[in-house]
């Protein structure tokens, strides 16, 4: 019999860090992992970064602060890749959203070369400076470090409905700004 087959002593063998018991949890549950992940994210890769993460993240999880796990290990890991996966397929669809709220101009061309790209970066940092200063924050905390709406509440001291608020005037107040560029 296996010593980490009983999972009691594995959360023990875990707390103290011990590295063969690392390895066992690895070996035995990593295929399986990638699997759960990539029946909700749907993309290989994804599922291999989201498991490698977790693996990195349950070695240098701080036991002191996580309180004493029980039960099956299995299903702690289950759970653990589950919501990682939701997460990250929230954070994408989050992001897929915002970039399509982000209408171009129609007669807006892709640059053809990194002068033309710097332009543009240049047009649209310029634009967002004249924006005010709580609708450029949040801009920026929304669309280009990809906070979620209560993240960038959270951190502005502010509700869910004024992030909303500022977002879409932010947004409507950069395509009128940025089509006048273009013209």
């Amino acid at each position: 019999m296996n010593t980490y087959e009983n999972d009691m002593i594995l959360w023990q063998k875990l707390r103290e860090q011990d590295p063969d018991a690392f390895a066992y949890i690895y070996t035995t549950y990593r295929k399986w992992l990638m699997v759960v992940a990539y029946g909700i994210v749907q993309d290989e890769t994804e599922a291999q970064d989201l498991v490698q993460k977790f693996f990195v993240d349950l070695w240098q999880m701080d036991w002191k602060k996580t309180g004493d796990l029980t039960g099956p290990i299995r299903n702690f890991l289950f759970i653990s890749i589950r919501n990682r996966s939701l997460n990250h397929v929230r954070a994408s669809e989050i992001q897929r959203k915002r970039f399509a709220q982000i209408q171009l101009p129609e007669t807006f061309e892709a640059p053809v070369n990194i002068l033309e790209n710097k332009e543009l970066q240049q047009q649209l940092s310029d634009a967002m400076s004249l924006l005010p200063t709580v609708r450029a924050r949040v801009f920026k905390l929304g669309y280009l470090y990809q906070l979620s709406r209560q993240q960038i509440a959270e951190r502005l001291g502010v509700s869910e409905a004024t992030v909303k608020t500022h977002m879409a005037l932010a947004l409507k107040d950069l395509r009128n700004l940025l089509k006048k560029n273009v013209h």
